[in-house]
């Protein structure tokens, strides 16, 4: 009996070992759209209404140098060098046209691994922006383009977001 367990554990871990494959990736991040929502909130200072927008993206890379420290964000802000690039369009008499706003809404993310090993990540990723209700259009409708950038330069493919219509009540 003993022999029987034995040889059922040693089956098992080989057909474990056996089917785990190292999970790779281009070193060029990938990025898919995951979900884009909408919050409406109170401004604690104000008490006026605003569109808390959550754009989630799905991403993978191949050597997980994605996001800066602070020393790093630091740098990249002088050179407006952004690692979240976001492009916004608003909808006008049907067709989506690009605007650019006097503040960018493009930004950073932070290292997503801290140990500085080189290898495969993926996960989400989360990016909020916000709109005051009174400083926004009536049902305005928005969609974005986004691309994320790693710490080697390497620029990811561009999504589109679906669209979501701000101050609507």
């Amino acid at each position: 009996m003993k022999k029987v367990s034995v040889l059922v554990v040693f089956s098992v871990v080989a057909l474990v070992t056996g089917c785990y494959k190292e999970v790779s990736f281009d070193v060029k991040p990938y990025i898919e759209f995951k979900d884009l929502r909408k919050e409406i909130r109170l401004d604690q200072f104000s008490g006026s209404k605003k569109d808390s927008i959550i754009l989630t993206i799905k991403f993978q890379d191949g050597d997980g140098d994605l996001g800066l420290n602070e020393e790093e964000k630091k740098a990249a802000v002088t050179q407006q060098d952004f690692n979240y690039v976001v492009r916004i369009f608003r909808q006008k008499k049907g067709v989506f046209q690009e605007i650019i706003p006097d503040v960018t809404y493009s930004g950073f993310f932070p290292r997503l691994k801290v140990d500085n090993k080189k290898g495969p990540i993926e996960g989400t990723l989360d990016y909020s922006f916000v709109y005051f209700q009174d400083f926004t259009p009536k049902k305005d409708s928005l969609k974005y383009q986004v691309m994320i950038k790693d710490r080697s330069g390497n620029v990811s493919n561009m999504i589109e977001t679906k669209v979501v219509i701000l101050n609507e009540f």
